[in-house]
């Protein structure tokens, strides 16, 4: 398979789709920076919280945007085709990575904000009107779960579509079969996750006798998860040009590792510490 000028890997090219990644990252940055101007009026830990993971999500977005931004000006001569293409790919396959990542903090941190909203206000109401908070909250956790499933099933399809370029091959069946079941596995663990957190959190407001208290888990896994992923990846990408060439049109197999740890692993650990972290009320606190 020769690369052509847009650099296509299975019919998808990522020259092609890097200014409008880049303009999702840009926006969904600055819908945080919004956000968090609304959190500093909170003084309670779940806002604490909350806005620590805004802040990383915002840095990983503005990171991931700058990068996409910097792929579409890639210019893709015929002598040196393969190894611009590599570049593009390396770049983008870790830029989606930042992307998927900072959109499950974004949606995280709103369903902390949904779920803190409902847990202030049914102490207030009156018992018939409990439900359509417990609505409001089962909605940020869900809504969590959503963004989680459909960013790793973005992540696998990403990772699949990078080893068929890198690899100048269709990936040998054992790979795509370990890829898609991870990302199954990983939704499925997400799913309960998420079942469980908002169960108890219904049970907690529904019960008026006792207050709501919102527990947090692996909220700051997530957060260092998300800024050491930005670093980490837009530190990759932008020394790719001072890699020998015959580490991406080989491919060496080390950096091929590296980058799908940036690109699928770093990302899915990161969704699911934020489902772990889903606004719930047990026995652990902090």
């Amino acid at each position: 398979m020769n690369p052509d000028e847009f650099c296509t890997s299975d019919q998808w090219s990522m020259l092609s789709s890097a200014a409008s990644n880049s303009q999702l990252a840009g926006v969904l940055g600055a819908f945080l920076i919004t956000a968090i101007a609304l959190l500093f009026d909170r003084s309670s830990r779940e806002g604490v919280h909350t806005l620590a993971l805004f802040s990383s999500a915002v840095l990983v977005l503005m990171l991931s945007s700058f990068l996409f931004s910097w792929i579409t000006g890639s210019q893709v001569p015929d002598a040196q085709r393969r190894g611009i293409c590599a570049i593009a790919w390396t770049q983008g396959a870790v830029s989606i990575g930042m992307l998927a990542a900072g959109t499950t903090a974004l949606f995280g941190g709103l369903g902390w904000m949904l779920a803190s909203h409902a847990a202030n206000k049914v102490s207030d109401l009156d018992p018939d009107d409990v439900r359509a908070y417990c609505f409001l909250a089962d909605l940020g956790g869900w809504l969590t779960f959503a963004a989680a499933m459909a960013t790793t099933l973005i992540l696998s399809e990403t990772s699949i579509d990078y080893l068929h370029f890198m690899l100048d091959r269709r990936p040998d069946w054992w790979l795509v079969a370990l890829i898609a079941v991870s990302s199954a596995l990983i939704t499925f663990v997400n799913f309960v996750l998420v079942y469980r957190r908002t169960k108890a959190l219904r049970k907690s407001l529904t019960d008026t006798n006792e207050p709501t208290v919102l527990a947090l888990r692996s909220i700051k896994v997530a957060t260092v998860g998300t800024v050491v992923l930005a670093i980490v990846a837009s530190g990759v990408a932008v020394s790719l040009n001072r890699l020998p060439k015959d580490w991406l049109t080989g491919p060496n197999i080390a950096l091929v590792i590296g980058v799908l740890a940036l690109t699928f692993v770093v990302p899915t650990v990161v969704a699911i510490s934020i489902c772990y972290s889903v606004a719930s009320t047990d026995d652990r606190r902090g």
